[in-house]
């Protein structure tokens, strides 16, 4: 089958035969029908990666080969995403549905090839059937506002509160969609990015700064009457922990979904006497995709346009390289099957 591999030359892809993949104990191989570009693919490409790699871990598809002992409703054809893990399935964290903290987790994309290839082997026990209203690119975005769901019910937000989004990229968007679906009564989005803000407003936003030029506390307090009591912090770029507290209110909670793989400084002040809740958030449980695929399906997440770009396996190698020199897309998908 047709696959983009990491080369020696990281964070180089390239366009490669591989052999196609079979279905091992417990699992099914499907046809990749679309897989988005996370920032996560772009981090293992640049430090984790090793050549012959496979990434991608956000996957659709339909099931194409099935092995012998799968739950027989996974059966050939079925549209399917899954959470794209592997895991022991019988500790406490796999009971639980939170297989990502399994002493046996592996990320399909880094230690397992991923959905950057024509098909690709995929646990049952992490699958999730995708209704007939979701078709095409879209597809792939299941994975990724899952991601923000969780992150979002990490601030604990609510109904009728105001929240700072900062960051604009895939995951600040899916964010803002869900801060949108789930109420919240002024949502600001801070980006550098002229079309990443736009791409803000068209999702939910009510107010998009540009922190270059504008300062963001002062911007959510006339946006939203006072400080928001709710941050998410979507960028993983340093010093961005601390401008969540900064511009919060007192008691007010940070969430962090954004990756920051380098140290980082907060001014632990700015957190004790607003007394603020900062939590972390990373993946996402059982419940998070199985809500974004109904709110998908219910038509009450509306995420028109946050897929900006779609390229098949012999243009992912140059999209891939310009998402590493840029910043000013939403989600990038790749369709293999997709022609010219």
């Amino acid at each position: 089958m047709r696959a983009v591999v990491l080369t020696d030359e990281p964070p180089r892809l390239e366009g490669v035969e591989v052999a196609d993949p079979t279905p091992g104990r417990g699992q099914v191989v499907i046809r990749v029908s679309a897989c988005g570009i996370c920032g996560s693919d772009l981090h293992i490409a640049a430090m984790l990666g090793s050549p012959g790699a496979i990434l991608g871990h956000e996957i659709a598809g339909v099931i194409d080969e099935v092995a012998e002992n799968v739950d027989p409703r996974w059966a050939p054809g079925t549209s399917v995403t899954a959470r794209p893990f592997t895991s022991c399935g019988t500790c406490r964290y796999c009971a639980s549905g939170r297989a990502d903290h399994c002493r046996s987790f592996e990320l399909l994309g880094l230690t397992q090839p991923g959905g950057f290839a024509e098909r690709v082997a995929l646990s049952a026990d992490e699958l999730y059937a995708t209704p007939a209203s979701l078709t095409g690119p879209d597809q792939a975005l299941v994975e990724p506002l899952a991601v923000a769901l969780h992150g979002v019910r990490r601030a604990g937000l609510r109904a009728g509160e105001s929240v700072a989004v900062l960051g604009g990229g895939p995951i600040g968007l899916a964010v803002t969609a869900w801060a949108r679906t789930l109420g919240a009564a002024t949502i600001v989005v801070s980006d550098p990015v002229p079309e990443r803000r736009a791409l803000a407003e068209k999702l939910g936003a009510d107010v998009t700064v540009d922190p270059t030029t504008t300062d963001l506390a002062n911007a959510c307090d006339e946006a939203t009457g006072g400080p928001p009591p709710v941050v998410v912090e979507c960028t993983g770029r340093g010093g961005l922990i601390e401008q969540g507290m900064q511009v919060a209110a007192v008691d007010g909670r940070v969430a962090v979904v954004g990756v920051c793989l380098a140290p980082d400084t907060i001014f632990p002040w700015n957190g004790l006497h607003k007394e603020l809740d900062v939590r972390f958030a990373l993946y996402y449980d059982r419940r998070d995709f199985v809500d974004t695929i109904a709110a998908l399906d219910d038509g009450s997440l509306h995420v028109d346009g946050l897929v900006t770009d779609v390229v098949n396996l012999d243009g992912l190698p140059a999209a891939f390289a310009a998402l590493l020199e840029r910043s000013d897309t939403g989600k990038v998908v790749v369709a293999p099957s997709m022609v010219g």
